[in-house]
């Protein structure tokens, strides 16, 4: 695929998740905020909190790309794929499987970034109040840590990004859902770049206008009452991005699909 080509499909992503949040603005950011906040509420458990999320993130994922197809389709999106997914019993193991790998992944990167970081992160100068000196930070970046992270988390995020839904929808064993994802990011990578691009960048100007906003209007008192929906709907244009990400890379396997074709309960 050209250039353009990757261009134009990044745009068409970022388009579509715009879209999705106009059709469903209330309904696709509360199911977006229940994945996050559910994921942050298992990562907060002492010892065994990333075991959890790993092991509820396949089923969030199911639950992101259901809503986006279920908002796009003029549907009010639910949270009814999370119970409909674990009763399948037929994947439902290899979803916990996919899930474990998640949680090694970020085991893994966590290592890697608080071995090789702790050095420099040692120099960083911090007040009396706890307030780190950015000065001192930004003479002590830890650029290793971050290359030797990215260079780990990059690839297995991308044999991870669609092996739930390889898994659910189309019915993969694990290492041909896994060999597909990352393979399927791979051929597409300027056009996720892109559409990423789009959406973290909106988000940044979004919430930057909204505090700028409670700063004129000097309503810093009540600003997490701006901040916190604003901060879930630019979350909601974020993983809106997933599921029109979906349809191009593997368009032959939608939700929207033949009845004859959906696996139960779609």
């Amino acid at each position: 695929m050209g250039v353009v080509s990757q261009i134009k499909n990044g745009l068409s992503w970022f388009s579509s998740s715009l879209r999705i949040l106009r059709l469903q603005p209330l309904g696709f950011t509360a199911v977006a905020s229940v994945y996050v906040m559910t994921m942050a509420l298992f990562g907060m458990l002492p010892w065994v909190g990333l075991v959890f999320a790993g092991l509820f993130w396949p089923f969030g994922t199911l639950l992101i790309a259901k809503g986006g197809a279920d908002s796009l389709s003029g549907r009010r999106p639910t949270l009814e794929i999370l119970f409909q997914s674990w009763h399948r019993t037929d994947t439902r193991l290899r979803m916990l499987r996919v899930g474990i790998l998640y949680a090694m992944m970020i085991v893994l990167v966590s290592i890697i970034w608080e071995f090789l970081a702790a050095d420099d992160i040692a120099k960083w100068e911090i007040s009396a109040e706890g307030r780190i000196n950015w000065d001192s930070a930004a003479q002590h970046v830890p650029y290793g840590a971050i290359v030797a992270a990215l260079a780990v988390y990059i690839p297995c995020a991308m044999a991870l990004w669609f092996a739930p839904l390889l898994i659910y929808l189309k019915n993969l064993p694990l290492p041909k859902a896994l060999f597909f994802s990352f393979f399927g990011c791979l051929s597409n990578l300027p056009a996720i770049a892109v559409a990423l691009f789009l959406a973290f960048s909106a988000t940044g100007l979004l919430m930057g206008l909204t505090a700028l906003f409670v700063s004129v209007s000097g309503l810093g008192a009540v600003a997490l009452f701006f901040l916190f929906p604003v901060s879930f709907l630019c979350t909601a244009l974020i993983y809106g991005t997933y599921y029109p990400m979906w349809k191009t890379v593997f368009s032959e396997v939608t939700f929207e699909g033949p009845r004859s074709e959906r696996p139960a309960g779609f």
